[in-house]
């Protein structure tokens, strides 16, 4: 009591000292918050107010009291809305947004593609890029120092649409499929506490070893970067490009920020997720209504044909990274994000990326991961909006003719008229005959084996600051701190086969903070005078 008296005794002076007029300062009102502001001043003037079949509402059915309830469809209408207005969550990249812009065509890659998308210097194609945070709910905080971010792609072309999906990482997890279940299980909260649990995702890593290269990138600085705009992209996969005389070449794509990489310490986000934990969002919104475009350079990364047999790695192994000196870097074009999305449900949430989606010059790759995703992303994308997801608003491509009929809606003009099977004698649409696109298919043989070679380059090469080794074995140590010994043993036994300097570090780190960290298990152990545990750590 002597408290809350002692912080009312305070504001009481600070009332006293200052003037009894509202301090008009709106320095701390951004676009995010102005938003609705915005629009009261597009309007003008209020819509009349109607049911979704378009009849009017009356002003006394805005009120249910004291009136026949099933009477009023407003009322009705309302309540059923609310209880059937959410769609199925994405499973992995639940929490993202979205922006509208445009790609340009900025160098001649008619050599390497006969994709229309690239046909020429200066041509601009309109593009769809989602931006998420992978391993939580909608809820998440953008801020997560051990949680991943997606970076999806849609090129919108007269051949259909294309889309890249990646991460913010140059690698993936795995390349065996069976994993995906296993791996996102073994990251998401315990079924019984609904709490995330170190004990599984250290369990995961030390059984799944291939996974450890992408998880201490993403547990290094390139995992929190300083907002979206500061994010490369990376899709993990290698895709076959062919020109219209029929050559081929395998190349990876990536889209690199034009502001340059940057990330935020530890303490940043963790300070930045107490008081706003959308900052991701924040930062990308209000940098397009004040017209700082956000942009990236893409690029690719090509392996000639005729270089395949002759190469000492599997260049179709998404868990590791190209040695350098073995590919080119091609300079393809530039993206830029020019327009905020009116609606987020309408243009992100149901917002379909999907790898399948190609066009003419480019073909599938052909790793095990790929195809497993295949599988999943369409299943994936049934589930959650339905048989005609590539019928709503945002997933339409530019020119589609199908046989496909009926289902659930949405079914636009449901193609018609036009006849509805392939073969036919009435002039339905027939398919594209592709001479350049390659007869041949690749067939490849991954191994199974796991080199931790491209961990030690990463811990070695990657990172080349003590600084910067130091906050990746802090990333870790927080992720085990709460692990039972016997299982923090089998990860250093793991980290010691990477380098040993790497476990010697985190058997150090770890030990100072077993000395001076005290998690809290109950509200009572909470020091209200210094709530944060770590304050006797250095954290980078």
């Amino acid at each position: 009591m002597r408290g809350i008296a002692r912080a009312l005794c305070v504001v009481c002076v600070v009332g006293l000292a200052r003037p009894q007029t509202l301090n008009s300062s709106d320095a701390n009102v951004d676009p995010v918050s102005r938003q609705l502001f915005d629009y009261r001043w597009r309007k003008q003037r209020p819509d009349l107010l109607t049911i979704s079949s378009g009849e009017p509402v009356y002003f006394d059915q805005t009120v249910a009291l004291n009136s026949v309830l099933l009477n009023n469809r407003y009322v009705v209408e309302s309540l059923q809305h609310a209880v059937n207005e959410r769609t199925p969550d994405r499973e992995v990249f639940a929490k993202g947004t979205g922006a509208h812009g445009y790609f340009e065509v900025t160098n001649d890659v008619t050599k390497y593609t006969k994709a229309k998308l690239f046909e020429k210097v200066g041509k601009r194609s309109r593009i769809l890029v989602r931006l998420s945070v992978s391993q939580g709910e909608k809820g998440t905080t953008d801020l997560n120092p051990v949680a991943g971010k997606g970076f999806s792609v849609r090129f919108y072309t007269e051949e259909g649409n294309f889309d890249l999906l990646g991460l913010n990482t140059p690698v993936y997890f795995y390349k065996d499929p069976t994993l995906f279940r296993e791996f996102v299980h073994a990251f998401r909260p315990n079924p019984k506490t609904f709490i995330r649990d170190g004990h599984t995702a250290v369990d995961f890593v030390t059984f799944n070893p291939v996974s450890l290269h992408t998880i201490l990138w993403q547990l290094s600085e390139y995992g929190l970067p300083r907002g979206f705009r500061h994010m490369h992209g990376f899709p993990c996969h290698t895709y076959e490009l062919y020109n219209e005389h029929g050559e081929s070449y395998f190349v990876k794509f990536k889209f690199i920020a034009e502001l340059g990489f940057d990330s935020f310490s530890l303490l940043e986000a963790s300070t930045i997720t107490s008081f706003d934990p959308d900052f991701f969002i924040r930062d990308l919104y209000n940098s397009i209504e004040n017209k700082n475009y956000p942009a990236w350079r893409f690029e690719m990364d090509v392996l000639n044909t005729s270089d395949l047999r002759k190469l000492k790695f599997d260049p179709f192994d998404v868990a590791r990274l190209w040695p350098n000196g073995t590919y080119t870097t091609v300079e393809i074009g530039r993206l830029v994000l020019n327009q905020n999305v009116k609606n987020q449900f309408a243009e992100v949430e149901q917002a379909a990326f999907n790898p399948t989606n190609l066009v003419p010059g480019i073909i599938e790759p052909p790793d095990q991961l790929f195809r497993g995703r295949v599988i999943a992303y369409n299943d994936a994308q049934i589930h959650r909006l339905g048989i005609n997801r590539n019928k709503i608003n945002i997933n339409c491509p530019m020119y589609a003719k199908t046989y496909n009929r009926d289902g659930i809606p949405p079914t636009l003009d449901n193609e018609g008229d036009a006849v509805n099977y392939y073969r036919n004698s009435f002039n339905g649409p027939i398919p594209l005959l592709d001479i350049a696109r390659p007869r041949r298919q690749l067939i490849i043989e991954q191994s199974s084996a796991v080199d931790l070679q491209d961990c030690w380059r990463f811990y070695n090469e990657v990172l080349v600051t003590d600084a910067q080794k130091q906050r990746l074995v802090n990333a870790v140590v927080m992720v085990a701190i709460r692990v039972k010994t016997t299982l923090q043993k089998k990860l250093v036994r793991l980290l010691r086969q990477v380098d040993p300097k790497l476990a010697a570090r985190f058997v150090a780190t770890i030990d100072v903070f077993k000395k001076t960290v005290r998690l809290p298990q109950v509200v009572e152990d909470i020091n209200r005078t210094n709530p944060n545990p770590f304050s006797n750590v250095t954290m980078s």
